[in-house]
């Protein structure tokens, strides 16, 4: 009886542990940029507010927030400030309007990229999942193209 009794405590116990969250297992979109790979172009010449009109076709900008699992988020201005455009679909969207410095985090799943391309469509940068760029010169790009 006592063994049985054991049995079920240590079972509760173990259950109780799977099935609350750790911070080590939330989701990317609980934590935006905790547990990817940060990297800066550490720029000496990236200026905040470089884009106050910049756009990217069919897709609507809004207020900084959390960027959301499967999407990828380009921002205005470096550190992930300015406005957000979320990305989801896999596909080419083409800029307009960016002058200057942004930054961009690519929280689409394992696996996927985001390319930003020149005018020509050819590749400057790829993002692979899980990687955020708090510096990007957005002035020569053109193009981002998912998946």
């Amino acid at each position: 009886m006592k063994l049985r009794m054991l049995l079920i405590g240590a079972f509760a116990a173990l259950l109780a542990t799977l099935a609350v969250p750790s911070a080590a297992t939330a989701a990317p979109a609980d934590h935006p940029i905790a547990g990817v790979t940060t990297q800066s172009a550490n720029p000496a010449n990236a200026i905040a507010s470089d884009n106050p009109n910049a756009g990217i076709s069919g897709v609507s900008s809004q207020a900084v927030g959390p960027c959301p699992y499967t999407a990828t988020c380009v921002y205005t201005d470096t550190y992930f400030g300015g406005r957000m455009f979320v990305l989801y679909q896999c596909r080419w969207y083409s800029l307009t309007n960016w002058n200057g410095w942004g930054s961009i985090y690519n929280n689409q799943t394992w696996g996927a990229w985001a390319d930003i391309m020149d005018q020509n469509r050819n590749p400057i940068r790829g993002f692979s999942s899980g990687v955020a760029w708090e510096a990007v010169d957005f002035s020569p790009v053109w193009y981002i193209r998912m998946c």
